[in-house]
């Protein structure tokens, strides 16, 4: 049987880690080359997406270990 939940939480989860390695991608692409405001802005806006893909991982494993599935 699947779990509806387990692949929603993991669905979400792979969507912000995607997210998050096109950040990371952008990012070591535009080292050295953007005025540091705007690379400043894009590593805040990276560092939001890690967080985003702990929580999110946090979520789906949590669920995983308290349901069992």
């Amino acid at each position: 049987m699947v779990c509806d939940e387990k692949q929603r939480l993991l669905k979400a989860y792979q969507e912000v880690a995607q997210k998050y390695a096109a950040a990371v991608t952008e990012l070591e692409a535009n080292m050295g080359t953007l005025p540091k405001a705007d690379y400043d802005s894009l590593y805040r806006a990276t560092e939001t997406l890690h967080a985003e893909v702990t929580r999110a991982q946090g979520e789906f494993n949590s669920h995983v270990l308290a349901h069992g599935c």
